[in-house]
């Protein structure tokens, strides 16, 4: 997915927006059916890294078409609609797959998987509304090299990509890593109790996925991203000190609302600050750090907790986050022709 997520914008350029998504349902699509069959781990790996396309060639693409569907005033509450959406999508796989396995076996829960993706290829397929708005949205010349480089440079989205590298170090290292292993290891909670801790971050998460981004469409995107920051930063020193249940999941829902105020605003921000036809590769960029900090995170914030325990591990995710702050007030006004530029403050 690292090496996919920029490409996506020059795909979407070339070929628009409907074809590439549709390819990307099709080959997730054939991915489940292939699992149900597989019988080594070779084919595993295998089958699993070919969906590992279909997910940011859908996914970049979607976005880069949502955020050319409206403008800046609406662009905010749509795109965290979207990926409110998507989430709540993710706690309710994560919830009943378990269930499902134990029910079905682990064939059978492929089998399900099969079913869905038929189901989200239809939905993408059917409405004609989608298709053709898909189609005349992605009618642009596609991409040059030297274009792709505009957008990866462009100051904005770099300071947006390091801000979503420390949350992502921080949602993946910190708290999907070491505290599930704190909480069992260190402080004796039951696997219920800890799967009750990271709903409680899910449900922060999806209403600040349902607020956040109508509040940066009034107030400007820099000043909820500035939020996120430093609401992030503070409450993973607070969760630190804390060792009963009850707290711990008041403190990590609050942390599943700041940092959803940055997830919101890295798509949001990163195609405002640059030229239109630029919005694929600057969203591709974006999820690029996305992707890094869910690989680099686990394995930085596991060196650290067996180097210099758990309690180093929250500091130094309060410190990435914070060392974003100067750079995060250097954000300039995104460009006017980009149809934003009065969103910034």
């Amino acid at each position: 997915r690292v090496l996919l997520e920029i490409p996506s914008g020059y795909i979407s350029s070339k070929y628009g927006y409907y074809r590439p998504m549709l390819a990307a349902m099709v080959i997730t699509l054939v991915g489940n059916v292939l699992l149900v069959f597989i019988e080594t781990p070779v084919q595993l790996v295998l089958v699993r890294a070919m969906k590992g396309i279909g997910g940011p060639l859908f996914f970049a693409i979607a976005m880069t078409f949502l955020v050319n569907l409206f403008d800046a005033e609406g662009r905010g509450t749509a795109m965290g609609i979207f990926q409110g959406i998507e989430f709540i999508g993710t706690i309710i796989g994560s919830g009943i797959s378990g269930y499902t396995i134990d029910v079905l076996g682990f064939k059978g829960g492929f089998v399900v998987a099969v079913g869905l993706s038929v189901l989200a290829l239809v939905l993408l397929v059917v409405p004609k509304s989608l298709r053709v708005a898909a189609v005349a949205e992605g009618t642009r010349e596609p991409l040059k090299v030297r274009e792709i480089f505009e957008a990866l440079t462009n100051r904005n989205v770099m300071i947006m990509a390091l801000a979503t590298l420390a949350e992502f170090i921080m949602s993946m290292g910190l708290i999907m890593t070491v505290v599930p292993l704190y909480a069992q290891e260190g402080l004796g909670f039951s696997l219920t109790e800890i799967g009750f801790i990271m709903g409680a971050r899910a449900i922060g998460f999806v209403i600040a996925m349902f607020t956040m981004g109508s509040i940066s469409d009034r107030i400007g995107r820099k000043p909820v991203l500035l939020f996120g920051l430093v609401g992030t930063a503070i409450m993973s020193i607070v969760m630190s000190f804390m060792v009963s249940f009850y707290t711990i999941a008041v403190v990590i829902c609050v942390i599943g609302f700041t940092s959803g105020a940055i997830w919101i605003i890295g798509p949001v921000l990163s195609s405002e600050s640059v030229r239109p036809e630029l919005r694929g590769a600057a969203i591709g960029a974006y999820r690029t750090f996305f992707d890094l900090g869910s690989l680099i995170g686990p394995i930085l914030m596991t060196i650290v907790m067996d180097g210099y325990g758990v309690t180093a591990c929250f500091y130094l995710a309060s410190a990435l986050l914070l060392l974003n702050l100067p750079t995060t007030m250097m954000i300039r006004r995104t460009n006017p022709e980009a149809g934003s530029g009065e969103v910034l403050h």
